[in-house]
This record gives structure tokens, sequence and C-alpha cells, in this order.
């Protein structure tokens, strides 16, 4: 029996297994968010409330996954993944996205909904709603870094950077 192959060896990371795309990370963050009980993981934020509180799911260098809880009126800031690209999905609640091309756009995702970025997005993302909001979000590679932005002159200007032991 012949056990050479004439199929030529893939160059570069596989996909889905060393390098996950934007729509993988999607779907796999609206594979977590199915479940019904995956909200209630986090339980009452006692430790600081009014403040976001997140659990890591899943953590490889190759893919990250968080579990985000959102009270009413927090948010990110401006800023990025550190190159990393990404998805997020809205388990409960409301979240708004504000991203910038030529000027600010605010989207609302509702349950259900999310979004998946490439590596050069800069986003912010808030609980403008009026009850706690839930989120799962992952990367690939693994989030090392995020870098924040000010807002200003309607221009997104770099403010500091945060490294992965900060969170």
């Amino acid at each position: 029996m012949d056990t050479t192959s004439s199929t030529p060896a893939l160059a570069g990371p596989t996909p889905g297994v060393e390098a996950f795309t934007p729509v993988q990370l999607l779907r796999l963050t609206q594979l977590f968010a199915s479940d019904p009980a995956l909200a209630d993981t986090l339980g009452p934020d006692l430790e600081r409330p009014g403040e976001r509180s997140w659990r890591l799911l899943a953590d490889s260098p190759q893919l990250q996954v968080w579990l985000i809880r959102w009270p009413v009126g927090t948010g990110t800031g401006w800023h990025d993944h550190g190159g990393a690209r990404g998805g997020f999905t809205v388990v409960r609640g409301t979240l708004t996205e504000h991203t910038r091309e030529r000027s600010v756009v605010a989207t609302d995702l509702d349950e259900g909904e999310g979004r998946a970025f490439g590596g050069s997005h800069l986003h912010d993302v808030a609980n403008l709603g009026r009850e706690v909001a839930v989120s799962v979000h992952a990367y690939s590679p693994t989030l090392a870094q995020m870098t924040h932005y000010d807002l200003v002159d309607g221009a997104l200007r770099p403010s500091g950077v945060e490294q992965r032991p900060a969170w």
C-alpha cells in the first residue's frame, strides 16, 4: 500500500486549529452564547459593583474566550486588540458598539447578535441599556495587549497600552 500523498503540505497555520478567522470566532461565540446557563455563571458582581466583570472560559496560544458582564453604564472606551482577530456575541441585554471610519457610527447589538473583526479593528463597546448585559468574546491569537485611544477632535489618538497581566 502506498502511504505517500500527492497533496502538498499546507503553507502557514492550519485554519481553525492554529489560527482562527473572524467568522470562525463569531461562530464560536454564538455557540457559547447558545448555552442558556452561561450568562448566570458570573453571578452578581459583588467584588466590583457597577464595574464590568469577566471570566476566562478558554485559553491557549491560538484562542482565547471570555465571558463579560456589563452593568448599566459601563463600557470599554476606545481600544484595539493588539493585532488579534476577534468576535463577540451578546448573550443577554443590549450592547452598543461605536466604530469610526469617516465619522463615529453606533450599532446596537441585541441578544444573539454579534460582530466579527480583523486584527486592526478599533471600537468602543458600552452598555447603554436599562439592564445588565452579558457577552462572549473570542480572540485569535491570544489577546496579549490592548492599546487604548482617546477621541480628540474627531481623531483617535493612542493614550496607553494595557498588557495581559492587567486583566
